[in-house]
């Protein structure tokens, strides 16, 4: 299965990235981690995670306040964001294609 990245699930992505490191370097690599396992468990078995909100699902960070959010296609997994849990639930519904 393909995983392919919404340009702005990347933006995220660095962003929190960028804010993490700039408060201790240690952490932002902690950060880089978390999303690095997070995302393995996604792709070793996508339909783990139970729906929400459609066809959407989301695999929480261990120790941040962040999840990603996908969709499964045919053969190819869809990060729609890296989503920060307690600011705009909801602002990624656009994405939905």
């Amino acid at each position: 299965m393909t995983t392919v990245w919404l340009s702005e699930a990347i933006a995220e992505l660095e962003d929190a990235a960028l804010y993490y490191g700039g408060i201790e370097e240690e952490l932002g690599k902690r950060f880089a981690a978390a999303v690095a396992l997070t995302l393995a468990d996604i792709e070793s078995d996508p339909e783990r995670p139970r729906r929400f909100d459609g066809q959407a699902r989301k695999l929480r960070l261990k120790r941040f306040p962040y999840a990603i959010l996908y969709w499964v296609g045919a053969d190819t997994l869809h990060i729609l964001a890296v989503m920060h849990l307690h600011r705009e639930p909801g602002y990624w519904h656009g994405r939905l294609a």
